[in-house]
């Protein structure tokens, strides 16, 4: 492991510590010199400087960084959490980094993705290690935490003052298989991003079915996926994409605004205006692509974003079929609790107040406190739906870096504007099909029933039901999450497929 820094220019700040190199440690990364990411490291250590370019809005900054280091074959850097810098890349992760060696020099450009969880703090404990004297600005305390990211679908050139120059990396076409589940060998796979109505910039990954070479470009089907609520795109909803791509479909699977690699900011904050609205900017981005016919384009949400897909499909009418899968409805879980075990007047008013002190405590901190993820250690009386939850997030079946839920949670206010908004109100106006999956055993399975009463007016209570164009689909012995992954076996992927196949025509 290797952690250096640089005599910063006179532009730094007087707050500004000067970085001691520490003597050499074991590190995976450091026995592989000719590796990318030591190229890179060497670069940054003998440039004596070198600049990181973000952008706040439309207006582009420039500032000096020091810090760096090498972990897990990347190089890491690091921003201040209390930065305007630390916000313009959670707003907006595309970034770029120049370093300048005698007659050659570095640009280093990609997408800033931050460290979390665990992973987090080791990070910023080797930094503060490596020196001692940067822990009277990074005193781990909220809001004053030194915020560790490296640069994924990056580019890195070695450039000449004269050609020629040289590629040390390049990730441009996706970055190394950083989902939870297996690869397939049958679908092209690669990373985009697109903004949202609110100008947020969100990312995905992209999977569509593999082609011959040579074969005559094609217009797919396609498909927008995202959930669970708390989860990223490298979790359940890669998988369902990846599928959906197997049966024929390109489909992408998306972070939701403030959470994953997706821009916004602050970090993992909840809206069902905003959320909804990631769903028809998925649209946007599918409607304009060369190898998507936009007459075709369906969306799938899983557990809350089941919900977020319902209310967007009651708002767009581009989205010709939609798939909510183990959904939950997080206004009204969030308004009358589970089952209604608080609904209220008085418990609302008890949760309302509980959010409003939250927000002057947070606002008085500078920092948002989180709520936590998956109850962890797991204790012995827990409910089995929270057993089925640490068993997918918190075990190397689901766990992944940047879930919520595997790790700290959502804001403890993230959630607040959903005591007020009704989330399908105009479930009923949905003139499209819309298939509602949901597990038997499944303690969520009331909220799929709800939504096919609220568009059907139908009420069912157990069993599978179909009216018109819109369908519950009761999946028998399943839970809730054993329709998060294939570990069960019982997600019904042909099923979900033919309704796509029949209904985006």
């Amino acid at each position: 492991m290797k952690t250096t820094a640089m005599v910063m220019a006179a532009a730094c700040t007087a707050a500004a510590t000067a970085f001691t190199a520490p003597a050499a440690a074991a590190d995976p990364a450091a026995a592989q010199p000719d590796s990318p990411a030591m190229k890179i490291d060497e670069f940054l250590s003998k440039s004596g400087a070198f600049f990181l370019a973000t952008a706040d809005g439309d207006q582009p900054k420039l500032r000096p960084l020091g810090a760096h280091h090498v972990a897990d074959g990347k190089v890491w850097l690091g921003v201040g959490e209390f930065k305007n810098v630390y916000r313009q890349l959670a707003a907006n992760p595309k970034c770029e980094v120049v370093a300048l060696d005698g007659g050659e020099w570095l640009r280093w450009t990609g997408r800033a993705v931050f460290a979390e969880g665990a992973k987090r703090e080791a990070l910023e404990e080797t930094f503060l290690e490596a020196s001692p004297g940067l822990r009277r600005i990074y005193d781990k305390q909220p809001g004053h935490r030194m915020m560790c990211f490296t640069l994924e679908d990056a580019k890195a050139e070695k450039i000449a003052m004269m050609p020629p120059g040289e590629i040390l990396l390049d990730e441009t076409g996706g970055a190394g298989w950083d989902k939870v589940f297996p690869e397939s060998d049958k679908v092209e796979h690669c990373k985009i991003s697109f903004r949202n109505r609110y100008g947020i910039l969100l990312a995905a990954d992209l999977y569509k079915p593999k082609q011959e070479a040579g074969a005559a470009p094609a217009k797919f089907p396609a498909v927008a996926v995202s959930g669970p609520f708390g989860a990223v795109k490298e979790q359940s909803s890669g998988l369902y994409a990846q599928h959906l791509a197997e049966h024929g479909f390109l489909a992408i699977a998306f972070d939701p605004s403030f959470t994953g690699e997706s821009g916004g900011f602050p970090r993992r904050m909840a809206s069902p205006d905003i959320n909804t609205e990631d769903f028809l900017a998925a649209v946007d981005c599918l409607s304009v692509r060369d190898d998507v016919d936009p007459e075709r384009i369906g969306i799938l949400g899983i557990c809350g974003f089941g919900g977020m897909a319902v209310n967007a499909a009651a708002l767009d009418p581009r989205i010709k079929a939609t798939v909510a899968v183990t959904m939950y409805d997080m206004t009204k879980v969030t308004r009358e609790g589970y089952f209604g075990s608080a609904d209220t007047t008085a418990q609302r008013m008890e949760a309302r107040r509980a959010m409003a002190a939250q927000r002057t405590e947070d606002f008085r901190a500078g920092t948002y406190k989180r709520a936590g993820g998956v109850v962890d250690p797991l204790p012995d009386d827990a409910p089995q739906f929270v057993k089925d939850y640490y068993a997918y997030y918190k075990t190397p079946r689901g766990y992944h870096e940047r879930s919520g839920n595997s790790n700290d949670g959502w804001n403890a206010t993230g959630c607040q504007s959903f005591l007020n908004m009704p989330l399908l109100s105009y479930a009923n106006e949905i003139e499209t099909p819309v298939l509602l999956v949901h597990g038997e055993k499944a303690h969520s399975r009331y909220f799929s029933e709800y939504a096919f009463g609220k568009m059907t007016g139908i009420a069912v209570r157990g069993e599978s039901a179909k009216a018109g164009n819109k369908e519950l689909l009761i999946v028998p012995g399943a839970s809730h999450v054993d329709l998060y992954d294939d570990e069960a076996g019982v997600i019904p992927h042909d099923r979900i497929a033919a309704f796509f196949a029949d209904n985006l025509k």
